[in-house]
C-alpha cells in the first residue's frame, strides 16, 4: 500500500490525490466483497435489485475508513501543510462514510424490503432505518418491550435496545474510524520514507493489515450476535472498536516523537560543543 506517488508542491498531491487514492482502494475493496457476495448468495428474489444496490452500498460504507489510510500515506510524501490537509481529507472521507452508512443503504435496504413484500406491515412500521428511523425505533421497543426479543430485521417491533443503539451510532463511528485512519495513514507515512522501495511497501502493508484485522476483530468481539444483548451498552459496544485506531494513532505519535528527541538530542550536543560559551561552559 504505497498512497501514491511522492508529491510536490504542484502536484496536486493535496486533499484531492489523497481522496483519489482512498476512492481508488475503496473501490476495489468493495468490487472485492462484492464478488464474494454474488458468489455466496442465493437465487435473487423479490426487489433483489434494490437489495442488491443496498449491498453494494453497505460494501463501500464499510471499506472507506479502511481506505482512509491510503489518503494520509499519500499525504505523507508532500509538501506543505500535511496536517491541515489530512484534516480537509478525513473529514470528507468520514461524510462519505456516514451518508453511504447511514442514509443511502438504509433507503435502498427499505425500497428492497419494500417492493420484494418480505417483511410488509413490520418493516414499514417505523419506516427508513436512517439514524432518526432508528430512534422511533428504539423508542417504541423502550415503551412496549416485548416477551422475547429477535435479531431478525423481520421483526423490528422486537428488536434488542442495545441492538439498536448500535445500529444509531454505527455511521458515527464509521466517521470517526474514517478521519482517524487518515491521520494514522499520515503519520504511518512519514515514518516510513526514509525506507528503501521494496521496505516501506511492506511496512506499510504489515501495519496497514494489521490495524484493519485488528480493528474487524474488535468490533466482532464488541458486537457479535453472541453477545447477551439484553445486559449489554450498546453504545459502549458501538464505540468500542475506535479505540484500535485510536490506539495505533497514538502509537504512532509516541514513535514520532521518540524519533524527533533522539535526533534532537545528539544535535544539541554538537551544536553545544560548538559554541560551549552560549549554555556558560568553557
Amino acid at each position: 500500500m504505497s498512497g501514491g506517488a511522492r508529491g510536490s508542491p504542484g502536484s496536486g498531491d493535496g486533499p484531492f490525490g489523497a481522496l483519489k487514492s482512498a476512492f481508488a482502494w475503496t473501490a476495489v475493496a468493495a468490487a472485492g466483497l462484492l464478488l464474494i457476495q454474488l458468489f455466496a448468495s442465493a437465487a435473487p428474489g423479490p426487489g433483489a435489485t434494490w437489495l442488491w444496490l443496498a449491498l453494494v452500498s453497505q460494501d463501500v460504507a464499510r471499506t472507506i475508513p479502511f481506505a482512509a489510510v491510503a489518503a494520509g500515506l499519500r499525504l505523507a510524501a508532500c509538501r506543505g501543510r500535511r496536517i491541515r490537509a489530512a484534516a480537509v481529507a478525513g473529514l470528507v472521507l468520514g461524510a462519505a462514510a456516514f451518508v453511504m452508512a447511514g442514509l443511502v443503504t438504509p433507503m435502498l435496504e427499505y425500497a428492497g424490503f419494500v417492493h420484494g413484500s418480505r417483511y410488509g406491515a413490520d418493516i414499514e412500521m417505523f419506516g427508513i432505518q436512517t439514524p432518526g428511523g432508528i430512534l422511533r425505533n428504539l423508542e417504541y421497543v423502550r415503551a412496549n418491550p416485548p416477551a422475547e426479543y429477535s435479531l431478525s430485521v423481520a421483526h423490528p417491533d422486537r428488536a434488542y435496545p442495545s441492538r439498536l443503539e448500535v445500529a444509531f451510532h454505527y455511521p458515527f463511528v464509521a466517521a470517526a474510524v474514517a478521519l482517524l485512519h487518515t491521520f494514522v495513514g499520515l503519520l504511518l507515512g512519514k515514518a516510513t520514507l526514509g525506507m528503501r522501495s521494496r521496505a516501506r511497501r511492506l511496512t506499510r502493508w504489515s501495519a496497514a493489515l494489521t490495524a484493519a484485522l485488528a480493528l474487524m476483530m474488535a468490533v466482532w468481539t464488541a458486537q457479535g450476535p453472541n453477545r447477551d444483548w439484553e445486559n449489554v451498552s450498546g453504545v459502549v459496544a458501538a464505540w468500542t472498536p475506535v479505540s484500535v485506531p485510536a490506539g495505533a494513532l497514538l502509537l504512532l505519535v509516541l514513535l514520532a516523537a521518540g524519533r524527533r528527541q533522539a535526533v534532537a538530542g545528539p544535535l544539541a550536543e554538537r551544536e553545544g560543543r560548538r559554541y560551549p560559551l552560549e549554555d556558560g561552559r568553557l
